[in-house]
C-alpha cells in the first residue's frame, strides 16, 4: 500500500520535465520536436495507472525574437488505488506555467526558454505538495548534433513536500530524432530529481522514451505515446523511509494544435 500511495509524488520529476516540452505558434509547419517553440494547443492523455491528464496552452509574442506561452493542466483519477488501477474522478493535482522563449544570436544556443511553474499534488492520508519551480532549457545548435536535436535543461524548486518545507533541483537532457518525412519523431531523455528538507527527502532517477506522430497532413493533430522507467527513494515526514522498486509506466494521448 505504501509504495502504491507514493506513486503520485514520484511523478514530480516527470511534471517538471514536461513543463519544458512546449511546442510553437509561428505561421510555419508545426514541429513539436523543437522544445523551444510554442504553439496554441490542447491535449488529453490516459496513463497505465488509469489516470487522465488534460491540458491547454495559449501563446503570443512580445517581440519578433521573444515568444511566450501560458499553460494549465489538471490530473484526475482514483486517489486511493490500493493495489489496483481503477478509473476514478478524484482531483489528483494541477499545474500552471508561464514559459518564455528567446531567439538568440548565439552559435551554441540559438534559442533559450525560461519557465515558472506552480504545481499542486494531492496525496491520500498525508498533506498536499505545493511547489514553485523555476527552470531554463536551451537548444544546442543542430550543427553540433547532426541527425538529432539536443536540449539540456535545469530547474530549481521550492515549497512544501507532503506539507513540509523542502527544496531541490532537476537535471535532464532531451534528444529528439526525426522519423521519416511526415514530422514524426522519437524523444529520449534521462532525468535526475532531488529534493530535501528537515524531515522529508526524495530522490528520483528515470529514463523516458516517447514516439510522436501526426494524424493529419497539416500536423494539427498528433498521437503521442510515452514509456517511463522510474526509481524513487523517499523519506516521509513520519520518518518512514521507502525504497522504491523500479516502475514502468505508459501513457498515450492526443494533442491538437491551433
Amino acid at each position: 500500500m505504501m509504495k502504491k500511495f507514493i506513486r503520485n509524488p514520484i511523478l514530480l520529476p516527470a511534471v517538471f520535465a514536461s513543463a519544458f516540452i512546449m511546442p510553437s505558434f509561428a505561421e510555419e509547419v508545426i514541429d513539436p520536436s523543437d522544445l523551444t517553440k510554442v504553439y496554441t494547443q490542447a491535449a488529453f492523455f490516459v496513463t497505465s495507472d488509469a489516470d487522465v491528464r488534460v491540458s491547454s496552452m495559449f501563446t503570443g509574442a512580445w517581440t519578433e525574437s521573444i515568444s511566450f506561452a501560458g499553460f494549465v493542466e489538471g490530473n484526475i483519477g482514483n486517489a486511493d488505488k490500493g493495489d489496483s488501477d481503477k478509473l476514478g474522478l478524484d482531483y489528483l493535482g494541477g499545474r500552471a506555467q508561464y514559459f518564455q522563449v528567446h531567439q538568440l544570436d548565439n552559435s551554441l544556443f540559438p534559442s533559450v526558454g525560461f519557465s515558472t511553474d506552480l504545481i499542486h499534488m494531492k496525496h491520500p492520508g498525508i498533506d498536499d505538495t505545493g511547489l514553485l519551480s523555476v527552470g531554463a532549457i536551451a537548444l544546442v545548435n543542430p550543427a553540433y548534433t547532426p541527425g538529432f536535436m539536443a536540449f539540456p535543461n535545469i530547474a530549481y524548486t521550492v515549497g512544501d513536500v507532503f506539507g513540509e518545507s523542502a527544496d531541490g533541483f532537476m537535471l535532464n537532457i532531451f534528444a529528439t530524432v526525426p522519423l521519416g518525412d511526415t514530422g514524426a519523431f522519437m524523444q529520449i531523455w534521462p532525468e535526475y530529481f532531488s529534493v530535501s528538507g528537515d524531515v522529508v527527502e526524495m530522490e528520483s532517477k528515470s529514463i523516458n522514451f516517447m514516439l510522436n506522430a501526426p494524424l493529419k497532413t497539416n500536423r494539427s493533430q498528433w498521437l503521442m505515446t510515452k514509456l517511463e522507467y522510474n526509481q524513487t527513494d523517499t523519506v516521509l515526514p513520519n520518518g518512514i523511509e521507502v525504497k522504491g522498486d523500479g516502475e514502468l509506466k505508459a501513457e498515450i494521448g492526443l494533442k491538437w494544435f491551433f
